[in-house]
């Protein structure tokens, strides 16, 4: 039940989004629309507005479009005014025509936008550290991450898709890392062969790492009266050291603290200024009184999470349709429509922040997908539009039937080989 209605929520707001973002900007320049349709083939319900615009629901759920008025078909051009033919998209300059097919992409980044930032109000600030238990040199120890092929490593996040990147790499995996314990550097590397990772292990469990959501150590709350703060600890103070060890993480100082009969001397940054305190001895079963939990977003660290997301995913996402298109990574990685309701139905069933973080990323990946210069996508309408502009005349109808034609027998070639794909990974 979870993956149906997953899905249906997941297509019916993509798509819609995505045709609104055609729609909404024709509107703006007063462009004769024929048709909105969610879904491809026989209506299943339609209706019309005052304007004569045909909405619809359709039979195939595979996607969707805004028809416009076109002169190529004679029956309902004819029917138009010679004030109203001004106003076809094909009459109509080549900037507002390339705006309308741009559209839609964009309007999915701002989705995700929306999505992630409106998300971001309910999650702690964003992990800005990189930590990890390597389980094949220790089951217990912590370690930073700091670089994997002398790409730097900012969280958990990163680390994942940066191993995910080595999709086919051959050679010497080089993961340079912090031993929290020992207060060193450790290299940790992996000799690889066309690496490739399975679809039931994340890429991080796959190379033996555990990551771990992990934060700058800032002391977000401090007990009245409580022994830290009788100490001169308060709320903001950066940890920078523990006793005889350099503090880079929320877990590492934790770990540090839980100390029960010792004195323990932490080192602490506060406007700019170092201070040294000493924190007297702790019994079992006492507390020092510090938080270190990650504090909430406001609303503009919130939009600010939502801009960040969106930048790294449409970023990334880019990145890896360039490598599963020049053949650096696998079409195997790719899913379809079976692959990502089982995803969507998982998502649900864990609740709506991991649904709604899925329905952003998937947004994006399907306004990046449109970008690509194929005919039939947006990215290559827009294509045409700007040859037409450079040369100052129109490309022959022939040619773009034939190329359009191929794109969409490569698509569906593409979709059958997605769907087998995600069948092959159920069974």
């Amino acid at each position: 039940m979870y993956i149906l209605i997953g899905a249906v929520i997941l297509f019916l707001v993509l798509v819609t989004f995505h045709e609104y973002g055609h729609y909404s900007v024709a509107r703006l320049f007063k462009i004769k629309i024929l048709k909105f349709s969610i879904g491809f083939g026989p209506d299943i319900i339609n209706w019309r507005n005052k304007e004569g615009v045909r909405f619809s629901l359709s039979a195939i759920p595979l996607g969707g479009y805004v028809a416009f008025h076109d002169p190529g078909d004679v029956e309902n051009y004819n029917k138009l005014s010679s004030e109203e033919k001004k106003y076809v998209l094909a009459n109509r300059p080549g900037v507002e025509k390339a705006l309308v097919t741009l559209a839609g992409p964009f309007y999915n980044f701002i989705l995700a936008f929306v999505v992630f930032a409106s998300i971001g109000m309910f999650l702690p600030r964003e992990s800005d550290v990189a930590t990890a238990r390597v389980t094949e040199l220790s089951d217990s120890k912590l370690y930073q991450v700091i670089s994997i092929n002398n790409v730097a490593i900012k969280n958990a996040q990163e680390l994942e898709l940066r191993f995910f990147e080595q999709t086919g790499y051959s050679g010497n995996l080089e993961i340079k890392l912090f031993d929290y314990d020992m207060q060193t550097e450790v290299v940790y590397s992996k000799e690889v062969t066309d690496l490739t990772f399975p679809q039931d292990r994340s890429p991080s469990a796959y190379l033996s790492f555990q990551p771990i959501l992990d934060f700058t150590p800032i002391i977000s709350s401090v007990e009245k009266d409580s022994i830290a703060f009788q100490s001169g600890i308060r709320a903001g103070d950066l940890i920078t050291k523990i006793d005889d060890k350099d503090v880079f993480s929320t877990l590492q100082a934790n770990e540090l603290l839980n100390q029960f009969n010792k004195r323990i001397y932490i080192e602490v940054q506060r406007d700019d200024q170092k201070q040294f305190i000493a924190l007297p001895i702790k019994r079992e079963g006492e507390m020092y009184g510090i938080s270190l939990m990650p504090g909430g977003n406001n609303i503009y660290e919130s939009i600010a999470y939502g801009a960040s997301q969106t930048f790294f995913w449409i970023t990334n996402t880019f990145k890896f349709l360039v490598r599963t298109f020049t053949g650096s990574l696998g079409l195997d990685n790719l899913s379809g429509p079976v692959g990502i309701a089982k995803v969507a139905g998982e998502s649900l069933s864990n609740g709506i922040i991991p649904f709604l973080m899925l329905m952003a990323i998937l947004s994006i990946s399907l306004g990046a997908f449109n970008l690509l210069p194929l005919p039939m996508l947006d990215g290559g309408q827009f294509l045409f539009i700007l040859v037409e502009e450079l040369k100052g005349s129109p490309i022959s109808m022939k040619l773009k039937t034939a190329l359009f034609n191929l794109s969409y027998l490569l698509i569906m070639v593409l979709f059958v080989f997605v769907i087998v794909n995600d069948i092959g990974r159920l069974l």
